[in-house]
Formats: C-alpha cells, sequence, structure tokens
C-alpha cells in the first residue's frame, strides 16, 4: 500500500510556482508640474502573470502605515497581462499638473489575478526629484512600558529612506540594529521602531542610518532616554 500511494503520488502535477517579475526601477518619481515616469515589467517565465496596476496614496499616521486608493496619478495599462519572455512599459503621470511644495507619497500595486502569485508594492514619490530640500529628522527614545522605541520625526520636505540602523555607545562601540532597509519616513510625517532593551535606555549614544542617496546621517536624540527595565546584551 505505502509503494502504491508513493507511485500516486509521484503521479500528480506539482503546484505551479509563484511568477516572479522583473520590475525596472523598483523606486519611482515622478515630476508634479510636468512629465511622467515610466515603469517596465518583465516575465522571465515559465509562467503566465495576469493582474492590475492599483495606485494607493499613502500616508503615516498615529505610527502606522494608510494605504487609501487614489486617483492622483494616472497610469496607462492597468490591466496586465504579460505570458512568458514577455515585457510592459507603464506610464505614470500626474492627473492634474500642479505645483507641490511637500513631495506626496503613493504605492503601486500590482495585484495578480490569479491565487498564489506574487503581489508587488513600489513606491512613488510625486514631486520634483531635483529639489534642493532634504529630509530633516527629528530624533526621541520613549518607553512603551518595558519596550523602548525610537521615533523620528521628518520636518522636511522629501522624505527619508533608511537602511543600515545602527547605535553607537558614549565609547565609540557600534552595535546594527537593523540590517538593510529599515523603512520611511514620509515629509511632515513620523514613524517609530522597536528597539532591543538596553539597561541604559540608549542613554548618552547616538544613532546612524544611511539616506537613498548614500549619506549616513547621525541622529541624535534631542531628548534624554528613558532607561529600559530589562538589559540586553547590545
Amino acid at each position: 500500500m505505502r509503494r502504491l500511494l508513493l507511485l500516486l503520488a509521484a503521479a500528480l502535477p506539482l503546484p505551479a510556482q509563484a511568477q516572479a517579475l522583473e520590475l525596472v526601477p523598483t523606486t519611482l518619481h515622478l515630476p508634479a508640474a510636468q512629465g511622467r515616469t515610466e515603469l517596465w515589467l518583465r516575465n522571465p517565465g515559465p509562467g503566465h502573470w495576469r493582474g492590475q496596476l492599483q495606485v494607493w496614496a499613502w500616508d503615516q499616521q498615529q505610527d502606522a502605515e494608510h494605504l487609501q486608493r487614489s486617483g492622483q496619478v494616472l497610469a496607462s495599462p492597468t490591466l496586465l497581462d504579460l505570458p512568458a519572455g514577455a515585457r510592459q512599459r507603464v506610464w505614470l503621470l500626474p492627473a492634474s499638473p500642479v505645483p507641490v511644495v511637500t513631495e506626496r507619497a503613493f504605492r503601486i500595486i500590482l495585484a495578480p489575478a490569479e491565487a498564489g502569485m506574487p503581489r508587488y508594492s513600489l513606491p512613488l514619490f510625486l514631486g520634483e526629484q531635483a529639489s534642493p530640500a532634504r529630509p530633516r529628522l527629528q530624533v526621541e527614545v520613549m518607553a512603551s512600558g518595558s519596550q523602548p522605541m525610537l521615533r523620528l520625526h521628518n520636518s522636511g520636505a522629501r522624505h527619508a529612506r533608511l537602511s543600515e540602523l545602527s547605535f553607537e555607545r558614549a565609547d565609540g562601540r557600534r552595535r546594527l540594529l537593523l540590517p538593510g532597509l529599515a523603512g520611511y519616513v514620509l515629509a511632515a510625517k513620523r514613524r517609530q521602531w522597536p528597539l532591543p532593551p538596553r539597561a541604559d535606555g540608549y542613554a548618552g549614544g547616538r544613532f546612524h542610518a544611511r539616506l537613498q542617496d548614500g549619506t549616513d546621517v547621525i541622529l541624535i536624540p534631542s531628548v534624554p532616554a528613558i532607561a529600559a527595565s530589562q538589559p540586553s546584551g547590545l
């Protein structure tokens, strides 16, 4: 009986693998006053990818991410059908060419039509990419019960993309906290991250992170840190 079951299992078709798309670029910038930008999709195969492109306004409120369907950015086409080996260009443009003082953030969602296929989410920023404005980050270390939190407020007109977040102690020793992409702080918004507990509550030290242009930024808390109740090995 066991041998028969093995033979039957071998004869059954294997489930289809999730079909991955190649996307260029992975971060989109769209001039607000005029112009357009493009997103290229390529299906390397072997399967077929069908789905829909959606535009969502991206906001950060109450230290949480919020998405809402938006008509401020137009896309063409929105219905996608990519057989193996096919390439598709999607044009993106502002619905109305109005000046944007503070950068607006969106998420471009590629929603598959079939279950089991991958879903994609790409950031899109509406504003003048060549603008000299930079993110301006204000730093706080707070305690939520026994959980210390790093809170960043971006008072600048452009987003901050943070990676390789680390903490440097007063004696100069540095410890990596979040390898790779830590996340975004949108223009005029705030975001917070949980931190590993420390006996000193991160007092007397400073944080480091890398911005989207490769710049290493030093983040010094503007208020004294609150000591955590649990020690850690950091």
